[in-house]
């Protein structure tokens, strides 16, 4: 995918990592290791794993952010991200397919252009947050391979 110009949207980091039905967030099973699922249902959030049947909830509003670590976990129960891979050096992470569609955007863009708005300009967007080697032009080609890896996961 070559995009010539990335267009910032109204993402941030928590829309983003909010899962839902058509889109979870996809997860290592706690006990079988296999891909499970992250959803909502009204006020709760749900963990289940189609392979070995685990299931778990918590209620919505009890989300533990960690962006910074290595080894990065869904917001409500900790749980390992299904979609990462070692990539310069760094972790690429994403939530979901929609997380991973917007870093392939925002990384094969050659344009990137940023929406001065009094909401999203003062780094709450999810582009401002990215971090520098997942913004830099040398990186990619090697970000963008990682990313169809990840696609292929799904």
């Amino acid at each position: 995918m070559t995009t010539q110009r990335f267009q910032e949207n109204e993402e941030n980091r928590l829309s983003i990592s909010t899962p839902s039905k058509e889109d979870p967030t996809l997860v290592y099973c706690p006990k079988c290791s296999s891909k499970a699922v992250v959803t909502l249902h009204n006020d709760k959030a749900r963990l289940t794993c189609p392979s070995c049947g685990y299931h778990q909830e918590t209620l919505a509003e009890q989300r533990t952010f960690y962006w910074g670590v290595d080894n990065p976990t869904d917001g409500y129960f900790g749980a390992n991200l299904w979609l990462q891979i070692e990539c310069v050096g760094k972790s690429l992470w994403a939530f979901n397919k929609r997380h991973l569609e917007y870093l392939e955007g925002f990384v094969s863009a050659k344009h990137r252009q940023r929406n001065p708005d009094i909401d999203t300009w003062i780094n709450s967007s999810l582009a401002s947050r990215l971090p520098k080697w997942l913004k830099a032009a040398k990186n990619r080609d090697q970000i963008l391979k990682a990313i169809e890896l990840l696609k292929n996961k799904i």
